[in-house]
């Protein structure tokens, strides 16, 4: 009998993961690893945003919030705090958005930056610089993490 229970639950977990949407379920990691690059961890972010309620609601906030630096995390924290800010009339426009460009990065020793250019989910252009660090002496040793995202003004594309 726990065989069949067990078997029954395998069979849920596998079909659930089978019904949720390709994007949502195959982001290659969900919180910060030594592997990565500065370019990986900003595009995970934002991919996890573009798909933010897939498989569950504000799941694309929680990764996002895994990548933030310990420093960011004491300015932006807890969790709660930071679905509110990141759905200001600043970063909202991040979530569910069409798609993303990056450009223009640059790392020197422990620090990198890289610039995002988004098309909204209403069609319009928008810029975030994303500021990354090198973690050293704490959980997340060797892995990049976001430290600030600066929004920026579109000149021309």
């Amino acid at each position: 009998m726990n065989q069949l229970i067990r078997i029954a639950a395998s069979l849920i977990v596998l079909a659930a993961v089978l019904a949720a949407p390709v994007g949502a379920t195959h982001l290659p990691q969900t919180e910060p690893v030594p592997s990565l690059s500065p370019r990986d961890v900003v595009s995970i972010q934002i991919e996890a945003l573009r798909n933010n309620d897939t498989p569950y609601e504000n799941r694309g906030v929680e990764v996002t919030f895994n990548f933030a630096s310990p420093a960011n995390k004491r300015m932006t924290g807890p969790l709660e705090r930071f679905k509110v800010m990141v759905r200001n009339p600043i970063f909202g426009p991040m979530i569910d958005h069409r798609s993303a460009k990056y450009e223009n990065l640059v790392v020197e020793d422990d620090s990198a930056r890289i610039d995002v250019i988004l098309i909204s989910k209403e069609g319009v252009y928008l810029g975030y610089r994303f500021f990354l660090s090198r973690q050293h002496g704490n959980r997340y040793e060797g892995s990049w993490m976001t430290d600030a995202v600066i929004p920026f003004d579109i000149v021309s594309l």
